[in-house]
């Protein structure tokens, strides 16, 4: 499956189709989730851009915090899921790493 979210919307985003289309714009935050089920292995790869970001128009502000935050708890959260390590070290990482940007994890997506 692929979904397209946009904005405020967390991910995995399946529109019904009485909804109106959603119109991208400049600015726009988008998480692209692509995922794949082959043979009983499951396997997934997400990507966050900014409509209309590039070298002379950079994401800056809060936008650009919140996906700095994001990226470095998922590194942190990667080096850290592994033997030995209890679940709660990841989401105090993650936790931390969000404070100091002055951000807040979603809800329900840390355990």
């Amino acid at each position: 499956p692929t979904c397209i979210s946009v904005n405020n919307v967390i991910c995995h985003f399946s529109p019904l189709t009485s909804e109106p289309d959603v119109i991208l714009a400049d600015g726009d935050v988008v998480k692209l989730d692509l995922g794949a089920h082959i043979d009983g292995f499951i396997a997934v790869v997400a990507h966050t851009l900014v409509v209309g970001a590039s070298a002379s128009s950079q994401v800056t502000g809060r936008k650009a915090d919140a996906i700095m935050a994001a990226h470095l708890a998922s590194e942190a959260a990667l080096r850290l899921v592994k033997p030995g390590h209890e679940t709660y070290e990841v989401t105090e990482t993650v936790s931390k790493i969000a404070e100091s940007f002055k951000c807040k994890p979603v809800e329900g997506m840390l355990s």
